[in-house]
């Protein structure tokens, strides 16, 4: 039997799932996500609704598979006509595509395109989903803490404390496997929503490793192509330093001893807003500034009104010059709303403001 036979012949469907707020409806499509995302969980659901003749599902990143299969591919639908979705995970290389009915893809790669295919795109739960994988927990503040806790990868929400930062570690090895690839990560990790030059970068892991300019440069596009990590420019200046974030905010601590919840709290902040599809800026006055929207947000978990206040008198003239019509303070516990200056203003805890985001 030939491995597309034991492909075909095997039951992928069975899965306890959490729902989402993307979902599969079948098509051509390419969906797209970070790793860890749940690309695959979302597929099983799919694959669960359907006929296990119907489809056949290809994983390459199952060792057991390699890019010689597709040379097979077209005679085995042939002979399987009945076979109307193909799916096709963690698909890295080109080849001419069956002509089957349905055609579902899944990548990491941003940057991945194909004529006549929809793209959809996958980010790991915000915290609105983080509430739906945890039903037995009431209280959202309670909800708040494990979620700052235990970051957004659906597959550490359950991993017993004193298992955490080994099985995370390993979960990252996986993935980033020689000591440069997981310096670069760390060096990137350490200086989370901090402004940072890509040349910077590169002198700090050039004294723990020896790696060219060249090649540093490429590993740093491909966390950028695999939003592993995102920069956010300046509005306005394109060219200046931008501001660094992680696909997942606790990776800096599972990386090193170092604790900085405040940086944390903003990551957090930058993943909700970016889960969403804003536009995003920084301003030396501003933490994040939304264009679209007319909305300036700053992240302030431990600041008292009177601070906050303050805040507010300094970034004035910018709300005027940017045109900014909200004004956001995301806490760690303080709400309060009130206009003045023909502008909207509130201060809300996390929890909250993640929660009535559009």
């Amino acid at each position: 039997m030939n491995r597309l036979e034991i492909l075909y012949g095997e039951d992928v469907r069975k899965i306890a799932f959490t729902v989402r707020k993307v979902s599969l409806d079948g098509g051509k499509i390419i969906l797209k996500g970070p790793r860890h995302s749940g690309k695959t969980y979302l597929i099983l659901d799919l694959l669960s609704r359907r006929k296990k003749e119907r489809f056949l599902y290809i994983d390459f990143s199952d060792l057991r598979i390699d890019a010689s299969i597709a040379a097979h591919l077209q005679n085995f639908l042939k002979t399987h006509p009945e076979i109307e979705l193909l799916v096709l995970e963690n698909l890295d290389f080109a080849f001419p595509l069956p002509p089957v009915k349905e055609i579902i893809i899944t990548t990491s790669q941003k940057d991945f395109h194909l004529r006549d295919f929809e793209e959809v795109h996958l980010y790991p739960p915000d915290f609105e989903e983080f509430i739906a994988f945890n039903r037995r927990i009431d209280d959202v503040e309670t909800l708040f803490g494990q979620f700052a806790n235990v970051g957004t990868f659906p597959q550490m929400f359950q991993v017993p404390k004193p298992a955490f930062v080994q099985t995370f570690q390993q979960l990252l090895a996986n993935y980033y496997r020689t000591p440069v690839e997981l310096e670069i990560l760390k060096t990137f990790a350490l200086r989370q929503s901090t402004l940072v030059s890509t040349y910077a970068m590169f002198n700090l892991v050039k004294k723990q490793h020896r790696i060219s300019k060249d090649k540093f440069y490429a590993y740093t596009q491909r966390l950028q192509n695999e939003e592993v990590i995102f920069t956010v420019e300046k509005f306005g200046q394109k060219s200046t330093q931008k501001k660094l974030y992680m696909i997942d905010f606790v990776i800096r601590g599972v990386l090193s001893f170092e604790k900085d919840f405040i940086r944390r709290f903003e990551n957090m902040i930058f993943l909700e807003l970016y889960k969403r599809g804003y536009r995003i800026y920084y301003h030396e006055m501003i933490d994040f500034y939304l264009p679209d929207i007319d909305t300036a947000i700053f992240s302030v978990p431990f600041l008292t009104e009177e601070l906050i206040y303050k805040k507010l008198q300094k970034a004035e003239k910018t709300f005027e010059i940017f045109g900014v019509k909200n004004v956001q303070f995301v806490t760690m516990g303080l709400q309060r709303s009130f206009a003045q200056n023909g502008r909207e203003y509130e201060i809300l805890p996390f929890w909250n403001w993640a929660l009535q985001l559009a």
